[in-house]
């Protein structure tokens, strides 16, 4: 992990600046969404830069939770289960 760290100051209106070397080094542009994860305990905060294109990054997450299932099989024994008799 390369951390680094960078100070901001809030403003009177609750804003602050995400530093130059930030924007660069992560190809960011005005219009650019972030995500905020807090932890309250601790006081801490999380910047994640959001994905661009949710469907795509979605789609790479957990890619192989369906190796070695036959996923026609799940899917016909689901169905099985709720067949009235």
């Amino acid at each position: 992990m390369n951390l680094q760290t960078y100070k901001t100051t809030l403003s009177r209106s609750n804003q602050t600046a995400v530093p130059a070397y930030i924007i660069n080094k992560l190809g960011l542009s005005a219009g650019d969404n972030l995500i905020w994860n807090i932890d309250s305990l601790e006081k801490t905060v999380n910047v994640k830069v959001a994905p661009k294109l949710w469907g795509t990054y979605l789609s790479q997450i957990n890619t192989d939770a369906w190796d070695g299932i036959n996923i026609e099989k799940y899917i016909k024994n689901l169905r099985q289960d709720r067949k009235f008799q």
